[in-house]
This record gives structure tokens, sequence and C-alpha cells, in this order.
């Protein structure tokens, strides 16, 4: 007998992510039991990793209802983030998934992204010590630990904290 999904969790996705940041994740909240969909600029597209390998979208953002994600998470990269946050449908998703609750999960230079979508202001994080400047200078206090959590806004700096990060956003969603 299937157990009942724990929600929605959506992880979003661009070229030249970092393979990892993007994977772990998703595949840890399927293993979690949540229903996980990768958003993206573009409805099932195919996207490449800063390696080459290849993660595909579901969904284009303005297709997830944000009101449904109980988890939302941004990976890293250098090409990934610096893209996605400069799509307003992106930032609209995190921002609406942010202001209902939901758990937004950031790790490396997917900081840049949650700053454009401004939900760090006067929150702590942390992310990939090259952009800390960024992330204060957007108001957050930057706390130089592997994984910060502030209610539901969970950082971590690099993908070797990826066991943390993902064990502090499920605590996140539980709460």
């Amino acid at each position: 007998m299937a157990t009942e999904k724990k929600g929605l969790a959506v992880v979003l996705i661009d070229n030249q992510y970092e393979v990892l940041e993007f994977h772990y994740p998703r595949l840890r909240l399927i293993e979690a039991n949540y229903d996980v969909i990768a958003a993206g600029l573009k409805e099932k597209n195919k996207y490449l990793s800063e390696q080459n390998y290849w993660g595909f979208s579901d969904v284009a953002f303005e297709q997830v209802d944000p009101t449904k994600v109980k988890i939302l998470i941004i990976p890293g990269g250098l090409g990934c983030p610096d893209q996605l946050r400069r799509f307003q449908p992106c930032l609209d998703l995190i921002k609406n998934v942010h202001d209902n609750g939901g758990v937004i999960g950031f790790i490396c230079h997917g900081a840049w992204v949650a700053i454009s979508a401004r939900i760090v202001r006067g929150r702590k994080g942390t992310c990939h010590p090259a952009i800390k400047d960024d992330l204060m200078n957007a108001g957050c206090e930057f706390l130089d630990q592997p994984v910060v959590v502030d209610g539901k806004l969970v950082s971590a700096q690099k993908p070797f904290d990826l066991g943390g990060f993902m064990a502090a956003v499920l605590k996140a969603a539980e709460q």
C-alpha cells in the first residue's frame, strides 16, 4: 500500500547547474515521499550541468502553484543561479512560495537567486564564501557555517554540505 505524499517539492534548474546540488536534493526529496518536480524557464526542457550531465524540467516556473509548494530548492553552480535570477517568473515563484510559508533552501551560488527574489533581508544565512559580500549587501547576516537554518529559510555553502542541508530542509518542512 502506497503512503500518502507529504506535499509538493520543487527544484529549480537551468544550464550550468552544479550536478550534485540539483540531483541530490531531488532524489532525497523523492526518497522522503514528496511529489518532486523540476521547474525551469521552459517546460520539458533538457538542461546541462557544469559537468555536462543532463537534467530535465517538468514544468515552467509560471506553471507551479506557489500555494501548494512545501519545499523549493535553489541549486548552485555559477551559470545556473546567474541565469535564474534574471527570470522574473522564477523570482516570483520563489517569493510567493516564501510568502506562503514554504521552505526555501539555497546552496552555494544559489544565494544569488534568493537575493534577487528579495527574501534574505533581515535573515541569517550562508553561501559560498566567494559571494558572502553579495549576501551581506542584501541585508542578510552571513554566518560562516556549513548549514544555516533561519525558520523556513535553509542555506548551505558547498556540495560537501548537502547531507546536512537536506536534513535541515526536511526538518524545517515538518515544523
